[in-house]
Formats: C-alpha cells, structure tokens, sequence
C-alpha cells in the first residue's frame, strides 16, 4: 500500500454533454469510449467528491433505541479552484457551462499521476452550477471558483 500525492493530478472536459445520463452512467467504458480531451489549467485545488447516503433513523418506541440506517445517496460535489486564466480553453468551457441556463451534464476526467495503473482515473458527469471569480486582497493571484454537482456515478479506472 501507497500514498499517491496529488501532484501532477489533471481534469478534462468535453464540450460535448452526455445525451442520456441512463446510458452514459451505466459503465466505466461508457466514459473510456468518449472523448475528454479538454484539460482545465492552471487548478489549484480539486476540493473533494464521493458518494454520500442520507441517514435514515428508526426509534422504537419499546427500548428508545435508535437504528441508523442508509437511505438515499447523493455522488457529491466538488469545488474546483483554478488561478483564472479564460484564455484557458478548459476554463473558458467551464465558464460557459455555468452561465448557460440549461440541465447540461458534462464529461469530467480526472487522472492521478503515480496511482497504480487500475486506480488512475476517475470518471463522472457533473453539471457546472456556478464559476465565481475570487480577487482577494494585495497578494493574491485572482482565482475562480467552479461548483460541480456530480450527476453520475463516479468511476475509478485505468486511464
């Protein structure tokens, strides 16, 4: 077992939604098969992302003992930082998909440089809810703030 640093880490996109999110979250190579081509520059930061079930509580009424059980779940969000750069062809793309007033999920893929060869990759739709523009104060770079809510299941997976 290794640790893997995020170094070197990438994200791409495709300007091309995904049709039919049935079809398109069936399968890993569902996602190998499409081109993501798209890299988003300069990233600071990937944030976090992953399924997560809503709690379901019984209490019984006899004992007041409390059972917790999974409900629903949810395959997360992910706050992408970059150091904004619109002439970046990724960032301009995911600029675009925020603006737009539309239901548009998008392609991502995510590539881990030094993670083991069957776990380098992570597949997923998400829809760009936002892309926030951060100035800072004096000695910042200014920054941008892209929310992605993941609308697939995530897949991890060779490159």
């Amino acid at each position: 077992m290794a640790v893997t640093g995020a170094l070197g880490a990438r994200m791409y996109t495709s300007a091309t939604p995904l049709s039919n999110l049935t079809t398109a979250a069936d399968a890993i190579s569902d996602f190998q098969g499409l081109t993501i081509a798209t890299e988003i520059g300069l990233i600071e930061n990937f944030g976090e992302f992953g399924r997560q079930f809503e709690m379901v509580p019984f209490q019984a009424v006899s004992d007041g003992r409390t059972f917790k059980l999974k409900g629903g779940f949810n395959d997360g969000q992910m706050t992408l930082v970059v150091g904004q750069d619109l002439s970046d062809t990724g960032q301009a793309a995911m600029k675009a998909y925020a603006d737009a007033s539309n239901q548009n999920t998008y392609p991502f893929k995510l590539t881990i440089s030094g993670a083991d060869a069957a776990h380098d990759t992570y597949y997923f739709g998400a829809l760009v809810m936002s892309w926030r523009v951060n100035l800072g104060s004096v000695n910042n770079a200014i920054r941008a703030t892209a929310m992605l809510e993941v609308n697939t299941p995530i897949f991890e997976g060779a490159s």
